[in-house]
This record gives C-alpha cells, structure tokens and sequence, in this order.
C-alpha cells in the first residue's frame, strides 16, 4: 500500500467527518467561553431573506399593519432556534427576529442593549380558547417589550447587545421533537417576571410565524448528502484499490523467464 493511497483515505476521511460536524443545520463549533458562556457558529444551511417590511392582519383588524423588519446578518441565536427543530422553533425563532425588528426601528444608539438583571424570569405561552401551552424563554429576547426606567437608557457597559453573533441560548432550547400547529386564534403571551413585577405582552402567534418564515432553508438535505458521501468514499477506495493490486501484480511478473544464453559471434556481422 503506498503513500498517496493511505494519504487520499485520511483526505476523504476528514471530507466526511467535517460534513458530518457541519451538515445541513449548520455548524456551531465547540470552542466555548467558560466565563462568558459563549459560542462560535457557522451557518451554511438556512438563509435569512427579510422583505422591506411584514404586512399582517389581525383577527379584528380591517387593514394591514406593517410592521419593522431587521435587516443584517441575524446572530448566532436565531439561526440555533431555527436549526434545532423542536415544537417552539418557528415561534421563537420569529419572536427573536421580532425583537431584532423592533429594536432596529428604534434609532436610539443604545437600543439593541438590554440590561440583564439576577431576578428575573421570562416565558411564552401559547394560548387559545381550548389549548395553553408554556416555553421558558431567555429575557433579552423580549427586550423591546420590557418597561425600562430612565436609568436604564444610559449606556451601561454590562449590558447585554442582542445582536451580538456570541449569545449561548442552549439552556433554553426545549427538548421537544413534536410539532406544534400555529392557527390564528392562537395569542403567543409574553411574561416578564422579577422579584417585584410581572408584566404580560401579547403578539398573534401566525404573526411571530411570518418571521420565521424569513429564514429560508438552503443547501442539500442530509439523505441526499450523506448517502452520496459514503458511496463516493466507497467509490474511490475500491478504485485505489484495484490500482494497488494491479501494480503489486505487474512488479511480481518477472520480466524475462527463459535463460539469456551469450553467444561466441557477434550477430551484427
């Protein structure tokens, strides 16, 4: 076995293994920040594609209301919501684009910065007249919808930018593999909670989910890729393979099998 056949097994074994690490949901890295709780992340397979603005109408509204729409390269979070699947992925992958929209249409420096207090807790909740459903939620994800009191809008370097591509949401990502069926008589109610208040927001549930439809899966789907990469090593192996054993037999036939017997004349004359 020569070296350029061992060397294209290990070139195709790590073809496969960074497929597999990445693969059609995108690739979050696993260099984490103990003290920050941080995380990098690389998404080569859902694309954001947002319009100008979102017109939607409400169940005891007449005419559309527009609505703000963010426009820039989403952070880290929505794509994890997005690309974990579960039954709350499309609300809340809406909820946090929502929030991104929001905060961009507010032309206030500071205003995509949410100071993070110990107290509180926050949720969402699915609600209709014969379902109620409820998800635990990081804060800064409703951070346009939270009173804040004069102080608060002071620049403080503590605070948290909600467009940072560095946010680890993954405590609370619900482990859920069920689908949840959004209708429009669902409301998806908000809830800030902290030591002294609690505070309710409510947002049509279909409304969260034209957000989410903005992100636009892409990319080949991994019953495509994943057969089509086996079967290509398998491929190219049983090819090196066949040339390793031709060429072992061709060095093992010799290349005259008679005898050379000199002869005393020379045959040029």
């Amino acid at each position: 076995m020569n070296i350029p056949y061992i060397a294209s097994i290990f070139v195709l074994l790590a073809i496969a293994d960074a497929k597999i690490s990445g693969g059609p949901r995108g690739r979050f890295d696993k260099h984490l920040n103990s003290t920050n709780h941080h995380v990098s992340a690389r998404h080569a397979h859902y694309s954001y594609h947002p319009p100008s603005r979102i017109y939607y109408l409400c169940r005891h509204c007449s005419n559309f209301v527009p609505y703000p729409v963010f426009h820039g390269l989403p952070p880290t979070y929505v794509y994890k919501y997005r690309e974990f699947g579960g039954r709350f992925s499309e609300l809340l992958t809406g909820l946090a684009l929502y929030n991104l929209g929001r905060a961009s249409a507010d032309h206030w420096e500071y205003s995509h910065f949410y100071p993070m207090r110990p107290d509180e807790k926050c949720c969402m909740q699915v609600v209709d007249r014969k379902h109620f459903e409820e998800v635990k939620v990081p804060c800064f994800i409703l951070s346009t919808f939270v009173e804040r009191s004069p102080e608060s809008f002071l620049p403080d370097p503590a605070a948290l930018d909600i467009s940072s591509p560095q946010i680890d949401i993954r405590p609370f990502l619900p482990h859920d593999s069920s689908s949840l069926k959004v209708t429009r008589d669902q409301d998806c109610v908000l809830w800030h909670n902290d030591t002294m208040n609690k505070h309710r927001y409510t947002v049509p549930c279909t409304l969260l989910m034209l957000y989410s439809d903005t992100m636009k899966p892409s990319g080949i789907p991994v019953y495509v890729w994943l057969p089509a990469t086996l079967a290509l090593v398998i491929t190219i192996y049983m090819f090196c393979h066949c040339c390793c054993k031709r060429r072992v037999k061709k060095e093992a036939v010799p290349i005259n099998t008679g005898l050379i017997i000199p002869r005393d004349y020379c045959t040029n004359y």
